[in-house]
């Protein structure tokens, strides 16, 4: 079971800015919602370890970084099924 509470706010302090209120993306940031939560989670993992998949690489691995395990099973699942 997520924390959703925990999502929520990862959401509006990591995530909002850049991907959009209800994670539809926006620019050059891509829509997260809809997307499944095992690609948002392995993708974040990535960024965790300091991978560059994209042009927005350096803001997304600051972010990750400071994700645990469990915050990013929370907000992989929160941003894919959150804004239906």
């Amino acid at each position: 079971m997520i924390d959703v509470d925990a999502a929520q706010d990862i959401f509006r302090k990591s995530c909002r800015a850049c991907h959009g209120n209800k994670a539809q993306g926006a620019s050059s940031y891509p829509a997260l919602a809809d997307l499944d939560p095992a690609y948002i989670a392995t993708q974040l993992e990535r960024y965790r370890a300091g991978e560059k998949i994209g042009p927005n690489s350096i803001l997304m691995i600051s972010h990750a970084k400071r994700l645990s395990d469990e915050d990013i099973v929370n907000i992989s699942v929160y941003v894919a099924t959150a804004f239906d």
